[in-house]
């Protein structure tokens, strides 16, 4: 989650506090929406479309982020907040260790076999329950064991996935990296936020 804070030019929000709180109050708001859905674009356009980011899937990992008003009477309590409940999004986030719940091996497609993938670089419908595959068999192979298929009228075995008791995913996400580097650009914004008030109001 990501907590709406900036600096601002202290001398212009202080006149226009103490002259203009309701209108203030209004353009703040304004600011703040402004910058959350700004950050929101930016986020899946540096982030969610392949490296250094991950590549996202439509309907995916974006869809589980939100924005939220903090409302209060107080141009004080006021902010905005930018979450997600995804624990998908946390792990890629902040990287972590991903294994089995069941305590069987993960089947991880080898990225040479580029017919298990979309144009996207996505894992293809077919191939997301690999052991249901037909004439798909585990082998071992030099002290790995993949999935292969068998192909009987060529004799030849084609290894699609290797087994794996854990995988390490690292943190790509960049969601925190991706706000502080729009810092400069959310002061200008709450700051011409406050600009607006003033002259509003001449």
């Amino acid at each position: 989650m990501s907590e709406l804070t900036v600096e601002m030019n202290t001398k212009s929000f202080e006149t226009a506090l103490r002259v203009f709180p309701k209108e203030l109050k209004m353009e703040l708001g304004d600011g703040m929406d402004h910058i959350s859905k700004k950050f929101l674009k930016q986020f899946y356009q540096t982030r969610l479309q392949g490296s250094p980011g991950i590549k996202a899937r439509p309907h995916g990992i974006f869809t589980h982020f939100r924005r939220a008003s903090l409302v209060s009477q107080t141009i004080e309590g006021m902010g905005m907040v930018i979450f997600s409940d995804s624990k998908i999004s946390r792990l890629h986030e902040e990287g972590g260790i991903v294994k089995n719940p069941g305590g069987a091996k993960l089947a991880v497609p080898l990225s040479a076999r580029t017919e298990l993938f979309t144009s996207d670089g996505l894992l293809k419908k077919q191939y997301r329950k690999p052991r249901t595959l037909k004439n798909v068999v585990p082998i071992k192979l030099r002290d790995k064991t993949f999935l292969a298929k068998v192909k009987q009228k060529l004799r030849s075995i084609l290894p699609l996935f290797v087994l794996k008791n854990q995988i390490r995913i690292r943190p790509r996400l960049g969601f925190y990296k991706t706000w502080d580097d729009m810092q400069n650009e959310r002061i200008n914004i709450l700051n011409k936020s406050i600009q607006k008030t003033l002259e509003k109001v001449r």
